[in-house]
């Protein structure tokens, strides 16, 4: 089928206002019926913005619109509810601001302009080791009581037991340990954290940056019914020169010793990668080659949130301890963030 998709623009808006929102919707849907509309890093940019404006999942969406096949006013309805109901003015103010070419609204400007005056969380010795390894532990990112809270609602979304072992082996996780685990209230606070923001805003050197949606993270202990399930090490970026810049990120919301399937990565490989590809043999495919010899799993406290670049293989490690490894993904990054669009 290759039917035309309607011709919207990205200044047409419905009963939320929000600019471009229209757009996505029936371009997404002239997707799934078969149209063919060239990606370009314009649009890709604009589509993560907007989702992320919104605080909307990127797969949770799509799954929402290519299974439903909503109106837009079912659309709209549908975001409105991720906010239950109230969607923050400044959010839509500041999407529209981008998509319009127009300056920010007073109040985030200067919302902006007093996180940039705060004092550094990331010291000298912290941006040196970023430097050489390619990771950093900023140590207390929320409170413990916050991290706390923030597991107990991952808990309560599995339905299991801190205190039960034999209750976190009796139903689907979600895609391996990933959950699709999003809009409670907790989560949505670590990613409104001014330290964590702060210490994003150091490694770009700008705090005008965009929070991610991403999933939360839940890897029990390992058994013989159930081994390890991944992701093992792995890239979720592009191959393909040129490189750029980016980062990924993730909060740990109880303590995690490294045995514990703490996160783990290859210190150092932004450094070497090119260079690395360049040496492997013709017809090699790189994400194939075995480097668990080099990876350094990363413990770290209840509240501590680890940032690395994203040019790091990185993945998470067998549980061999005694209680599950729960984390929270989280990224940052700046308007003008670039990606290859050609996957390698």
């Amino acid at each position: 089928m290759n039917s035309q998709p309607a011709l919207v623009g990205p200044e047409e808006t419905g009963a939320l206002g929000v600019q471009y929102l229209k757009r996505f919707w029936a371009q997404t849907l002239a997707k799934r019926r078969g149209a063919f509309i060239e990606a370009t890093e314009q649009s890709w940019r604009f589509d993560n913005l907007l989702l992320n404006g919104l605080g909307l999942p990127l797969e949770e969406t799509m799954q929402y619109l290519l299974n439903t096949e909503p109106s837009f006013a079912e659309f709209e309805d549908w975001v409105l509810n991720k906010h239950r109901g109230q969607l923050d003015s400044l959010r839509v103010q500041r999407l529209n601001s981008v998509f319009s070419g127009q300056p920010y609204p007073p109040a985030l400007q200067h919302s902006l302009q007093q996180l940039a005056a705060e004092p550094d969380v990331l010291s000298p010795a912290d941006l040196a080791h970023w430097a050489e390894h390619g990771y950093v532990v900023l140590r207390g990112a929320i409170s413990r009581d916050q991290a706390r809270a923030t597991e107990l609602a991952v808990w309560d979304a599995l339905g299991m037991d801190p205190q039960d072992p034999t209750s976190w082996y009796q139903r689907p996780i979600g895609k391996g340990i990933m959950m699709e685990f999003y809009h409670h209230p907790t989560l949505r606070a670590n990613r409104q954290s001014r330290r964590i923001h702060k210490a994003f805003a150091q490694l770009w050197q700008t705090p005008d940056l965009w929070p991610t949606t991403d999933r939360t993270s839940f890897n029990p202990p390992e058994t013989p019914a159930l081994p390890f399930q991944g992701p093992r090490l792995h890239w979720d970026m592009s191959l393909e020169p040129p490189f750029r810049f980016g980062t990924q990120g993730l909060l740990y919301l109880c303590d995690t010793p490294a045995e514990q399937g703490a996160f783990c990565c290859v210190p150092g490989f932004h450094r070497t990668l090119e260079p690395w590809l360049a040496s492997l043999p013709p017809g090699t495919d790189p994400r194939q080659v075995d480097l668990d010899a080099q990876a350094v799993p990363i413990a770290a406290e209840a509240g501590d949130f680890v940032i690395w670049h994203h040019m790091l293989p990185h993945g998470s490690s067998p549980n061999r301890g005694t209680y599950p490894r729960i984390v929270q993904y989280l990224n940052m990054y700046p308007l003008d963030f670039k990606e290859n669009m050609g996957w390698r």
